[in-house]
C-alpha cells in the first residue's frame, strides 16, 4: 500500500489535465501516467485524506455538536461550499463525512476537526502524519480545508497512494460511490439533500456519467482548477479490473469540463487496452484482487446453478423487476414474456425456471432462490458490508426495518428464508461469500451440524443465534462438552471473536463455559457490559438498559410468542453491534409490543410510546394516553397520538369513540392522527382540541403521521393495529 508500481511506458491519449495516473486498485500498478510526479496543488480533494482519518478515529455516529468558533471561522472564508450548519447544531459525524466527500462542505470540515482534535491546524497535522505512513512522500498539507497556498502541494502519484488506501475502507468506498445522500433533520435544521459534485456518479448527468464508476470526489478551486480522483470497475463485456485514476489541474469552460472529459478518456482507452497495459491476460486475472464476477459459468458455479446455454457470456450486473437492465446484465425472469422483453432491451442473459430458445439463459430450479444467491454475492463481491440473516420461512425477520435504514446508509442486509434444502442453502450462501461480516441466524429450523459445516466455509465476524444451536437435535443435549464445541466453533469464526447471543433454551446456559470472546444471553442473565444491564426475563417479557454514548434507554419487550421477543432481543444486539442508535431499532421490534399494556422506551433526548391495547377497551386508551400526557418532557416536545377506529360502527362504538375523544382533550395530546370512516366522523364531532388529521385508511393516516417531522423529544402513541403496515409505508415515504 506504500507505493504505486510501475508496469512499462505507454503512450497516454491526449486530455487537458496537467497531470494524471491511472493505476490497479489491488496491486498498484501504473497503466497509464502523465506528469504523475508534478508538484501541483491537490484542492478539495485533501478532504478524501480527512474522511479517512475521521472514519479511523471515530464512531460514526457519535454525535457532534457544533461549537461558536466552528461558525465563526467558517464566516471568514466568503465563497466556501457549506451545509450552513449552526451553533449548538447536533449532527452525527457520518453526517458530515457525506457532505464532506459529497459536497466538501467546508463547515463539516472544521467542526470534524474541532471534534476529533481541537482545531483545524491541529487536523491538518493529523493529516499530513497520514500522509507520511501510508507512503505519500512528496505530499505536504498545511490546510486541512484544501484552500491553495505556497506551501500546500501533492502530485497524482501520490494522492494514488492515498485513494488506494481509502479504498479498502468499506464504509469509505460505500460513502465515495454515493450519488444521493439525505442528512435527517436536527435539532437546528430540517433534512438536507446532497447531490455528488463527482458527475461521473451523478444520475442527473448523462453527459459526463461512467456507467461502472465507484467513487471518488472532485475539486475545485480557482488557483489549482479542477481536480478528480475516481475508481471504476471494468464495463461490460471488457476485461480488466478495478482501476483507479486521478487528474489534477484540469479547465472548465462554459462548453467542457474537462476534469470529467479527460476521466471518461482515460477509464476508456485503459479497459480498451487493459490486456497491453497490464501485462495480464484474461485467464491471468487475480480472481482474489477481482471483486466482480466476469463469466456465467462462473456465477453458475458459484450458485449451484445449471448452465444451460453453450456460450460464455460475461456479465457485469443483474436486474428483476422494473430495475433498468444496462449492458452485461443478467437479468431475472419469471416468465417467457418478461424474459423476451428484457433481451430485446439489452440484457446478456436470462435467468429463468424453464429453457428459452434462441435466448442465452440460464436455468434455476427456483427464481426467488437464485435471486437472494445472487444478490448475496454480488453486494459482498462489491465489498460492502453484509448481514446475513437465516430465519425460518414462516417468521417475519425482525430486521426489516434495519434493512431500510442500512441501505440508505453504508451496508446492505439480506435476509433469506431457509427451506427445506438448509445444507445446500447455507453453504451456497456462505460459501459464494468472501466477507460476511456479521450473521443473524435462528437455529430453530437448521441443525447443529449443520451450522458446524456452514462454520467451515463462512466467515464471520459477529454471530448471533437466537436458538439453542442443537434444538433439532435433543439427543446431544446429554453430551455438553459436543454443546460447547459446537458453539465454538460458530464463535470462532473470526480472530477478532464472534459474539453469541442464545437464550431460546434454559439449560444451555450453564452447559458450557463462556470463552471470552463469546457473549451469551441466559436465564442468569449474563451479558457484557457494552451491550446492556439489568436483563429481566419472563414467559413473554424481556426488558434490559442500555447505554448508548450518551444515551441511556430501558426497553422492554412483549409477545404472545416467546421465540418472538427473542428475535427483537437479536435485532437490538445486532444494533449495537453496529453501532445503530437503539432508537433507530424501535421500528424492527414494534410487532413485539404487548396485546395489553405498554411498551416504553426512554433516552435523554425524548420518551416515545408505542402502545398496544385492546380495541373495546377504552380504560386501556386511556391509560396509554396518560402516560403519553404525564411523562416530564421539554417544552418544544409534541404529544402525539395515532389512533383507529374500533369495531363496526355500532352504539357501542360511537359511545367508545365520544369517551377517546374526551380523553384526548384531557390529555393535552398536540397532534391526533386517525382514521377510518366512522373514526373520522366522531373525532369531527368529538371537538378535539388538538390538531388533528383524518384520513380514511391507515396507509393515508400513517403516511400523513410519517410527514410531521417527528422530533427527537417528541412523544408518540401509537394505537395497536396502526403499526403493523408501518414499515412498508416508510418505504414508500421515504
Amino acid at each position: 500500500m506504500s507505493e504505486v508500481r510501475a508496469v512499462q511506458k505507454t503512450e497516454m491519449p491526449e486530455i487537458n489535465a496537467q497531470a494524471a495516473i491511472v493505476v490497479t486498485q489491488h496491486e498498484g500498478r501504473i497503466l497509464l501516467e502523465k506528469n504523475a510526479r508534478m508538484k501541483l496543488s491537490p484542492a478539495f480533494l485533501i478532504k478524501i485524506m480527512a474522511s479517512i482519518i475521521a472514519l479511523e478515529k471515530c464512531n460514526p455516529n457519535d454525535t457532534v455538536t457544533v461549537s461558536d468558533s466552528v461558525i465563526k471561522q467558517i464566516s471568514n472564508w466568503k465563497g466556501s461550499a457549506l451545509i450552513n450548519l449552526e451553533t449548538g447544531e447536533k449532527i452525527s459525524v457520518l453526517d458530515l463525512i457525506y457532505s464532506m466527500m459529497l459536497v466538501s462542505a467546508n463547515d463539516s470540515l472544521f467542526a470534524l476537526a474541532e471534534f476529533i482534535c481541537g482545531s483545524l491546524d491541529k487536523f491538518a497535522v493529523m493529516m499530513q502524519e497520514k500522509a507520511k505512513s501510508i507512503g505519500a512522500a512528496d505530499t505536504t498539507i498545511t490546510t486541512a480545508d484544501g484552500r491553495f497556498t505556497a506551501e500546500q502541494y501533492s502530485n497524482a502519484y501520490d494522492l494514488a497512494i492515498i485513494c488506494r488506501y481509502c479504498m479498502t475502507n468499506r464504509m469509505f468506498r460505500t460513502i465515495a460511490a454515493t450519488d444521493k445522500y439525505t442528512i435527517p433533520a436536527t435539532n437546528k435544521n430540517g433534512s438536507r439533500d446532497l447531490q455528488n459534485t463527482n458527475l461521473l456518479i451523478n444520475s442527473g448527468n448523462r453527459r459526463y456519467r461512467y456507467e461502472t464508476a465507484i467513487g471518488i470526489k472532485s475539486g475545485y478551486t480557482a488557483r489549482s482548477k479542477s481536480c478528480l480522483a475516481c475508481s471504476a470497475l471494468p464495463p461490460a463485456n471488457k476485461f480488466g479490473e478495478e482501476v483507479l485514476a486521478i487528474i489534477l489541474g484540469a479547465e472548465n469552460t462554459k462548453q467542457m469540463k474537462y476534469v470529467f472529459y479527460d476521466a471518461i478518456t482515460l477509464l476508456d482507452f485503459t479497459f480498451n487496452n487493459y490486456e497491453a497495459l497490464s501485462g495480464k491476460k484474461p485467464e491471468q486475472q487475480n480472481s482474489e484482487a477481482e471483486k466482480t464476477i466476469t463469466t456465467v459459468g462462473k456465477l453458475c458455479e458459484i450458485l449451484n446453478a445449471e448452465l444451460r446455454n453453450a456460450a460464455d457470456i460475461p456479465i457485469t450486473s443483474f436486474a428483476f423487476g422494473k430495475q433498468k437492465i444496462k449492458p452485461g446484465c443478467a437479468y431475472f425472469a419469471a416468465d417467457k414474456e418478461t424474459a423476451v422483453a428484457a433481451f430485446e432491451k439489452g440484457a446478456s442473459v436470462i435467468i429463468t425456471t424453464q429453457p428459452i430458445e434462441k435466448i442465452p439463459n440460464i436455468v434455476v430450479a427456483n427464481l426467488d432462490t437464485a435471486l437472494s444467491r445472487t444478490a448475496v454475492f454480488i453486494k459482498s463481491a462489491l465489498g460492502m458490508w453484509t448481514v446475513a440473516v437465516m430465519d425460518s420461512p414462516e417468521k417475519i425477520n425482525p430486521l426489516s426495518m434495519i434493512e431500510q435504514m442500512l441501505s440508505n446508509k453504508m451496508e446492505t442486509v439480506h435476509s433469506i428464508s431457509v427451506t427445506n434444502n438448509y445444507n445446500s442453502m447455507l453453504h451456497a450462501m456462505f460459501a459464494s461469500t468472501p466477507k460476511t461480516e456479521a450473521a443473524v441466524i435462528n437455529v430453530s429450523c437448521v441443525n447443529g451440524g449443520n451450522v458446524e459445516r456452514v462454520s467451515q466455509t463462512a466467515n464471520f465476524d459477529v454471530a448471533i443465534l437466537t436458538s439453542t444451536v442443537v434444538s433439532k437435535n435433543p439427543r446431544e443435549l446429554t453430551k455438553p462438552e459436543l454443546i460447547e464445541e459446537k458453539l465454538k466453533v460458530c464463535g470462532g469464526m473470526n480472530e477478532s471473536g464472534a459474539v453469541i447471543i442464545n437464550i431460546d433454551d434454559k439449560n444451555l446456559a450453564g452447559i458450557f463455559t463462556i470463552p471470552q470472546d463469546i457473549i451469551t444471553i441466559g436465564v442468569d442473565n449474563r451479558m457484557a457490559d457494552y451491550f446492556a444491564d439489568n436483563i429481566e426475563l419472563s414467559h413473554n417479557k424481556i426488558s434490559f438498559d442500555i447505554i448508548h454514548g450518551a444515551d441511556n434507554y430501558h426497553i422492554e419487550l412483549y409477545s404472545d410468542d416467546k421465540h418472538s421477543v427473542y428475535q427483537a432481543l437479536a435485532t437490538f444486539a445486532l444494533g449495537e453491534i453496529m453501532g445503530i442508535p437503539p432508537k433507530q431499532i424501535i421500528p424492527a421490534i414494534e410487532k413485539y409490543r404487548p396485546s395489553t399494556g405498554l411498551t416504553t422506551v426512554r433516552n435523554e433526548r425524548g420518551i416515545y410510546v408505542i402502545s398496544d391495547f385492546e380495541n373495546e377497551a377504552v380504560e386501556s386508551v386511556g391509560t396509554a394516553l396518560k402516560e403519553l400526557c404525564t411523562m416530564p418532557l421539554s417544552p418544544d416536545s409534541r404529544r402525539i397520538a395515532v389512533l383507529s377506529e374500533v369495531g363496526d360502527g355500532d352504539e357501542h362504538e360511537l359511545e367508545i369513540y365520544r369517551k377517546v375523544g374526551n380523553i384526548v382533550n384531557k390529555a393535552s395530546v398536540d397532534i391526533t392522527v386517525c382514521y377510518g370512516e366512522t373514526a373520522a366522523e366522531l373525532m369531527k364531532t368529538a371537538d378535539l382540541k388538538s390538531k388533528f388529521v383524518i384520513k380514511l385508511n391507515t396507509r393515508q393516516a400513517l403516511t400523513e403521521f410519517l410527514k410531521l417531522n417527528l422530533r427527537d423529544n417528541d412523544a408518540v402513541l401509537f394505537k395497536g393495529s396502526t403499526v403493523t403496515e408501518l414499515d412498508e409505508i416508510m418505504t414508500d415515504v421515504t
